[in-house]
């Protein structure tokens, strides 16, 4: 029998900059319910210099940190992920033995989420995954993403028709909460910096248009890599007269690669600026001020839609992803990119998109995901998963 501890102990797992930034409204909430007691556990590249030390950011933002796992290996040995995942699995179960709580959250498609969510299984923790249901093609979160539903207990997909493809895969209905989500929450509340505030501490030309940018490695058929960016930017900047801020790509195998080009690239020209992280008010308050965002991330069909911001997604990775109407995608051909950019500038294509409603929630998502625990991680059924064909 599930027995739960006097107070609910929620355990909430991240391990990158992106991936947190989307809980932290949902981690803030649950800080705030007196019946709940967060465990906040930590690793990853939260840890590393190179992609901005977040864990820091965590600490500034006023969140207690449970635990601490560094797990990641050096990325230039070939076995980099395996060796990680394997250290993970060692660090998260010896917490797991010791520390038992009573759910653990996870959200998207990342592949150290593997380890975790076995290990939660092992030692019978229940668990709750967000964002569940998508469909990324042109990466291996794809398969990752699927295999946590079916290691979860309970499911928060931001959309009915993620709902839908949950169900198709066994799932039951009563475990499912259509939430939207979280990361859309803060959006709502944040305080702003001022655009000239902002662009003075990222050394920005507030006169110019300027690009958002994010790339990250294709895990199947990977063609984006240190190379392929540097020519895509130095081309763009020649075409035309802007200037592009990007932030780090994630630790990915060919992702610390892409981050030390654009350390040099920035560094030799003046319209290029690189920040491994930005934190969430700088990043949201970028997505405010910036003219387009430009890359393979998630943030782009997620996030951008809210700030009315036009979004070019290049290549496949986001491939099979439901899209806000400010996602134009594209090749990886530098013309079709050239001719998208100077299509996502134009009045045509603003007037498809602008003060529409974002399809992936309206803000109130993690408020819908403590509720829907409240009511359902007490149920005798939580561990007995029954497959609907």
């Amino acid at each position: 029998m599930f027995v739960l501890s006097e107070k609910i102990k929620i355990a909430v797992f991240t391990s990158i900059r992106s991936e947190y930034g989307l809980l932290s409204p949902l981690i803030e909430l649950i800080e705030s319910e007196p019946n709940f007691e967060l465990e906040l556990l930590v690793g990853g590249a939260h840890l590393l210099s190179q992609y901005g030390e977040t864990i820091n950011q965590i600490r500034t933002d006023g969140h207690s940190i449970k635990a601490i796992f560094d797990f990641i290996d050096d990325q230039k040995l070939k076995e980099f992920s395996t060796n990680s995942i394997s250290k993970l699995q060692q660090l998260i179960g010896k917490y797991f033995s010791v520390n038992k709580p009573d759910l653990l959250i996870v959200l998207g498609d990342r592949y150290e989420l593997i380890p975790v969510a076995m290990s939660a299984l092992l030692y019978h923790i229940p668990m709750a995954h967000i964002s569940g249901g998508e469909t990324t093609e042109g990466a291996i979160d794809n398969q990752i993403r699927h295999a946590l539903t079916k290691l979860s207990h309970l499911h928060f997909p931001a959309t009915q028709i993620y709902k839908e493809n949950i169900i198709k895969m066994g799932e039951e209905d009563w475990r499912i909460c259509v939430s939207g989500e979280p990361g859309l929450d803060g959006i709502l509340s944040i305080d702003y910096i001022s655009k000239a505030d902002l662009y003075e501490d990222l050394g920005l030309d507030i006169s110019k248009k300027t690009i958002c940018c994010t790339f990250h490695p294709q895990t199947i058929d990977n063609k984006i890599d240190a190379d392929y960016v540097r020519n895509l930017l130095e081309s763009i900047v020649s075409t035309f007269d802007l200037q592009i801020l990007t932030t780090a790509s994630n630790f990915d195998d060919g992702g610390n690669k892409i981050n030390e080009m654009l350390v040099k690239l920035s560094s030799i020209n003046s319209r290029i600026k690189y920040v491994s992280s930005l934190g969430q008010r700088r990043y949201y308050s970028f997505l405010k001020y910036a003219d387009l965002m430009l890359g393979n991330s998630s943030s782009g069909l997620v996030e951008a839609q809210s700030f009315n911001l036009p979004v070019v997604n290049v290549g496949d990775r986001q491939k099979g992803r439901l899209a806000n109407l400010n996602v134009i995608n594209t090749s990886l051909q530098y013309d079709s990119i050239i001719d998208s950019i100077r299509f996502a500038f134009s009045e045509e294509f603003k007037v498809q998109y602008f003060n529409k409603q974002n399809i992936y929630g309206d803000g109130k998502a993690s408020r819908r995901i403590v509720d829907f625990i409240k009511k359902n991680i007490s149920s005798p059924n939580i561990f007995i998963k029954k497959d609907i064909f």
